[in-house]
């Protein structure tokens, strides 16, 4: 009798052996705009960009299952912030963040060499040491064209980008094997 009373204790005890640990918190920032171009910016590209944020954002959460801390825009930046401030200065997004318990911080802007080509950049930090474990590239073509390209190239751009952030989240925190992907573009 007793012997199945302690099989019993020990099947009740392996589940909790076996827990994946929670899924990692992310703050995702707003991308900002590193313009290399001599070119005009199209009136539209900050609404893009706004959406490739949101889209980026849910991508994460739902396809990569971390958990987003919504942060929309930093409210405590620095007076002399300029574009691309915390994308130079990850240590100072990291202290704007790190009440929010966060594990990471992702600090994404977008090159854009002209209106036809540019790059979506991001950086990967983790927030207990402030360490830039990755900065991932995807490219991003035609993203001021049509609507309905920019539409397209938002979804692509977000699902590419998600990936590349989660390979590198789950490389820096050894959670997972490296053949497993979270998620997929």
């Amino acid at each position: 009798m007793s012997f199945y009373l302690s099989l019993m204790n020990l099947t009740v005890l392996i589940p909790l052996w076996v827990t994946p640990p929670p899924p990692a918190r992310v703050a995702v920032l707003p991308i900002d705009l590193n313009d290399l171009s001599n070119q005009r910016v199209s009136r539209e590209l900050r609404g893009r960009m706004g959406r490739l944020t949101e889209a980026l954002s849910a991508r994460l959460g739902t396809a990569c299952g971390y958990t987003i801390v919504g942060l929309g825009q930093p409210a405590q930046s620095p007076a002399d912030a300029k574009p691309g401030y915390f994308y130079a200065h990850p240590d100072v997004a990291v202290s704007i963040v790190g009440p929010a318990e966060v594990d990471w911080v992702i600090i994404p802007r977008l090159n854009r060499a002209s209106p036809w080509v540019a790059d979506l950049q991001a950086h990967v930090v983790r927030v207990r040491d402030t360490v830039i474990v990755s900065n991932r590239i995807v490219e991003i073509k035609g993203l001021e064209l049509t609507p309905e390209l920019a539409s397209r190239l938002v979804d692509r751009g977000a699902a590419w980008m998600a990936d590349q952030i989660s390979q590198s989240i789950e490389t820096a925190s050894g959670t997972e094997p490296a053949a497993r992907r979270r998620c997929r573009a």
